[in-house]
């Protein structure tokens, strides 16, 4: 049996709701699996409108972790755009790319696993 795809949660900011669909999708799939570190996973699950207070340690950890190394699939409409709490999210931030995006408020549980097994199953940027 192949190994199951591991998840990293990185959480920018949210209600909860979205934190609960990638809580949802990895403990219901048995494909997936939670990642310690971000180092052990295949893949990073990002939910949260990143407020302007989490912003630099966001684009840090981006930029140190994931970046080049790992697809991230924005889930959320927080995730994507900030809505409904205005601008934020990926879309105010250009230097982060993300593999996929789950839109919903929150999504479909079914719809982040999709994006997550796909997203991990795509080869990566650079391998480590």
């Amino acid at each position: 049996m192949p190994r199951a795809i591991r998840v990293f949660h990185l959480c920018a900011g949210d209600c909860g709701a979205c934190a609960a669909e990638v809580w949802a999708a990895v403990e219901g799939s048995s494909e997936l699996d939670w990642a310690a570190t971000p180092q052990s996973a295949d893949v990073i699950a990002l939910t949260g409108s990143i407020p302007p207070a989490s912003r630099n340690s966001l684009l840090a950890i981006y930029s140190s972790l994931v970046k080049d190394r790992l697809p991230l699939v924005a889930v959320g409409r927080c995730a994507i755009d900030g809505h409904p709490f205005g601008k934020g999210g990926i879309a105010a931030l250009p230097e982060i790319e993300a593999r996929r995006k789950v839109d919903g408020c929150p999504p479909l549980v079914e719809g982040v696993v999709e994006a997550l097994l796909e997203s991990a199953r795509q080869p990566r940027l650079v391998e480590s």
